[in-house]
């Protein structure tokens, strides 16, 4: 028998719906949005270039300490482009195109329009130490990979390989796990348990944990040319040639970092920060290659490039948004395909929480944690599928057992009841595959249709 509370939501989702199809989905919606797009612009650049810019020198830290790809790292390897549809594109209600852009094709076409240089379509760590890095300081910095294992390259013993779920937290799910709640006690009770139950040696996720603080800390107390914006971080005393900035470390202390270059806080040894191992000893003289149109070096406009092309696609985000829908589906919301799978989607969410309602029920559990644990089986099916958000690779690099020992904790953590916890996940486990199919292709299943017809009337 359905509970009151999924009866209730059922009723209220056609309202939902509704409100959904109207506020961005409708006609009308798609010129207010256009209008809200023109009036947050300023907005959108301030945020993108505060939050953006850390994310992406932490991403080069994470090459530099663990010898991790260019292209493996996100948000770094992460651009888009768009394309005008074709006319049986358009006529599937496909306004415009989002087309990924591989990092490599990028770093080609940002050399030819800023530096007039024609340059392969490739940009992996040797290429990023070839153009950024002092000869001098090359075959050091080079060496950092070779740490690694390479097929065909490295002598047997000589080398290591990361574990697959490790290797996916440290190219982005430790950032994106920051991104969510940028809280360090959380952060730090988040790593320990990730630490603890995929048996990761502590001085990574220390060295990740550190280095976060110290990005996140150092825009808003110092400005660096290159690094962050003006009016946000606050100048260095006048005739300082160094900068400082308090930083809270992963043991609880508290430490004035100085520094004079940007490379020691983003992959430097700091004694008392940085662990054993996980930091680069810098020189006095800057590692960075000068360009032929300055001093910066060419890492920093390519990130600059990057970003302004992030800040152009924000004009088409009203369009984004009403995307795969024909121009008829936008009258009326029961004409529309696209409200049909926001709504499909809100009540297979309803189901879920109905389902624990019923499993708790009676057992004396308050509706704040009841909500809790809501949240926590609704994480347990949505970790492992998510379609467009960067940073959940590790999840589903972890196997069911991982993933259930990790949740347990995590949970835990946030003040939730262990045999409860265990007690739902026996009971949605052996529903948990079909879940999360049947979820991930209501989210993709108009656009694959769309896509389908477009190409049969081409």
């Amino acid at each position: 028998m359905a509970s009151r509370y999924y009866e209730h939501k059922i009723m209220e989702s056609v309202r939902e719906k509704r409100k959904y199809f109207s506020k961005v989905l409708s006609l009308n919606a798609m010129d207010t949005n256009y209008d809200r797009v023109r009036d947050t612009e300023d907005w959108f650049i301030e945020w993108s270039w505060r939050y953006g810019l850390p994310f992406i020198w932490l991403d080069i830290h994470s090459l530099f300490i663990f010898g991790l790809q260019p292209y493996e790292l996100e948000p770094f390897n992460i651009d888009f482009r768009i394309e005008l549809p074709s006319v049986e594109e358009w006529l599937q209600g496909i306004k415009l195109k989002f087309e990924k852009v591989d990092l490599g094709e990028l770093w080609k076409q940002f050399n030819e329009e800023i530096f007039q240089e024609i340059v392969p379509p490739q940009f992996d760590f040797d290429t990023f130490v070839s153009e950024n890095i002092l000869e001098e300081f090359q075959t050091d910095i080079s060496n950092l990979l070779n740490r690694k294992l390479i097929v065909g390259k490295t002598k047997y013993g000589e080398g290591y390989v990361d574990p697959p779920v490790i290797r996916e937290f440290l190219r982005a799910s430790f950032y994106e796990i920051f991104r969510r709640r940028p809280d360090y006690e959380r952060l730090k009770k988040v790593f320990e348990t990730i630490s603890q139950k995929l048996d990761i040696h502590e001085g990574i996720v220390e060295s990740v944990f550190n280095r976060i603080v110290m990005h996140d800390v150092m825009i808003k107390e110092n400005f660096i040319l290159g690094y962050n914006i003006l009016g946000y971080s606050k100048l260095s005393p006048r005739g300082k040639h160094s900068s400082k900035f308090p930083t809270l470390t992963w043991r609880g202390e508290v430490f004035n970092v100085e520094y004079t270059k940007l490379e020691e806080p983003n992959a430097g040894f700091i004694l008392g920060v940085t662990p054993l191992g996980f930091g680069v000893l810098i020189p006095r003289k800057s590692i960075w290659k000068p360009t032929k149109i300055g001093v910066t070096p060419k890492i920093v406009w390519f990130i600059d490039y990057k970003m302004r092309h992030l800040h152009y696609r924000y004009r088409a985000t009203h369009l984004g948004f009403a995307n795969y829908q024909k121009h008829e589906e936008m009258y009326k919301y029961y004409k529309s395909e696209r409200a049909d799978q926001y709504h499909s989607l809100r009540t297979f969410i309803y189901h879920i929480e109905s389902l624990v309602e019923n499993l708790l029920e009676g057992k004396g559990i308050d509706q704040f944690r009841l909500n809790m644990y809501k949240r926590a089986v609704l994480q347990l099916i949505g970790h492992k599928k998510k379609r467009h958000r960067w940073g959940y690779g590790a999840y589903e690099s972890m196997t069911d057992e991982e993933f259930k020992e990790y949740w347990i904790d995590y949970w835990v953590k946030q003040g939730l009841d262990k045999n409860t916890l265990v007690n739902l996940y026996n009971s949605v486990s052996k529903w948990l595959p079909h879940l999360r199919y049947h979820m991930k292709e209501l989210g993709e299943s108009i656009r694959k249709k769309r896509e389908q017809l477009a190409k049969l009337l081409s």
